[in-house]
């Protein structure tokens, strides 16, 4: 089976699109023949024959979020693969498909819809749906993103939830990192939060809700917003319990992740569309506090399971939920081991790779069914809906 996959950036390049991709390809590499192509970060075509043969299309930039890299069609017409998997949004990828032999079947795996470029959607979506129309198959992460995306809900006949996932041995402590977790402990409790420094990430709220807790908060990422945040911890009192890590080596992050308390992930608009970090944090035997988003990410983690769900940009909510999580140990494991038995069941990255296999193998062979039975889906939206009751609503708790 050859496969043609179509993405935005490949590995070492850091993004949830791109980890996605690498663990489908690193975890099918043996049963199917991929052929990556992506746009390159420089102005040159580069071809690299590691075990997934990447073509990285030479680019002059980023025009509204999408690479300058005009030949990255005709690259991706000079291979002759069974399957076209379209990783989206990204136009150039959607472009390729469309411009592909009719009889080759396209999985569009949906990441996000357009969020950030609104205002350019009446040239985009025409042309988008029309992608959607070719795509023989739609991938999504959960049922939710059927039913917040205007374009994917139109062709929710086409639509299979296949979960991302992560190598969860990959977040085990070795010597070295239970070495560094132990000296990250320093007495005081410790919240960490992981990712991008952009508006609709929140962290300013995080900030916030840190003035009335005696509790150390550690920031891994970089971005725009780096330089706000500091003044802002720095005028709010706190900035002496406030440490920004920039970017970490991989090994530091499972140790940081090991070393906290709580993690939380204070998204406030529907641009965090799942949260992986959020599975990383539950690998590694943490309790989760997330945003209710109408976005995957409160499906993935459960509200008074595997941690809380607050309102999003509501500080003094989320303080609440910090404190009390400080303020009880037990609660700590017992939603650290819900949160890494969530993992398990649902969310690894083997189990995503096999889904997809499964996709594959269903395009090339028969017309797509409906991935997740309705049964399925309402189940588990229940299941939530159940939990968030129990504890007397979204950031509520008793006790």
């Amino acid at each position: 089976m050859r496969v043609l996959q179509l993405g935005k950036f490949y590995d070492p390049f850091v993004g949830g699109m791109e980890t996605v991709l690498k663990e489908i390809c690193e975890s099918l590499v043996d049963q199917v023949e991929f052929q990556v192509i992506v746009a390159n970060t420089r102005c040159r075509t580069e071809h690299e024959n590691r075990k997934v043969p990447v073509t990285r299309v030479a680019s002059l930039g980023k025009l509204f979020s999408c690479s300058m890299a005009a030949s990255y069609p005709l690259w991706a017409r000079r291979f002759d693969p069974d399957l076209i998997h379209v990783h989206l949004p990204n136009p150039l990828a959607e472009l390729s498909a469309l411009m592909a032999d009719r009889d080759i079947p396209v999985v569009a795996q949906f990441h996000s819809d357009v969020v950030r470029q609104r205002n350019l959607l009446k040239l985009y979506g025409p042309f988008l749906e029309a992608f959607y129309q070719r795509a023989s198959c739609i991938v999504v992460p959960t049922p939710r993103h059927i039913e917040i995306s205007r374009f994917v809900s139109k062709y929710r006949e086409k639509c299979r939830v296949v979960p991302f996932g992560v190598p969860v041995s990959r977040f085990e402590l070795d010597e070295s990192g239970r070495r560094k977790a132990d000296e990250l402990r320093d007495g005081l409790p410790s919240v960490l939060c992981v990712g991008r420094l952009v508006t609709y990430k929140g962290v300013e709220f995080l900030i916030r809700a840190l003035e009335s807790i005696k509790a150390r908060l550690r920031i891994i990422g970089t971005g725009p917003l780096e330089g706000s945040l500091k003044n802002l911890a720095q005028e709010r009192g706190i900035a002496n319990r406030v440490e920004f890590l920039g970017h970490v080596s991989d090994q530091d992050l499972v140790a940081y992740y090991h070393a906290c308390d709580v993690f939380v992930l204070p998204s406030i608009t529907n641009a965090e569309m799942f949260g992986v970090v959020q599975l990383e944090a539950m690998s590694c035997r943490k309790p989760v506090i997330s945003t209710n988003l109408p976005t995957g990410v409160s499906w993935v983690n459960q509200h008074g399971k595997t941690g809380y769900v607050v309102s999003p940009g509501n500080a003094e909510e989320l303080a609440q939920c910090i404190q009390h999580l400080i303020n009880n140990p037990q609660l700590r494991e017992e939603m650290g081991e819900a949160g890494r038995m969530r993992v398990e069941q649902h969310f690894t990255s083997a189990k995503m790779a096999q889904a997809m296999l499964q996709v594959y193998q269903e395009m090339l062979n028969e017309p797509c069914r409906s991935g997740v039975p309705a049964k399925l889906v309402h189940a588990e939206e229940e299941e939530v809906v159940a939990s968030r009751a129990e504890w007397g609503g979204v950031g509520r708790f008793t006790g």
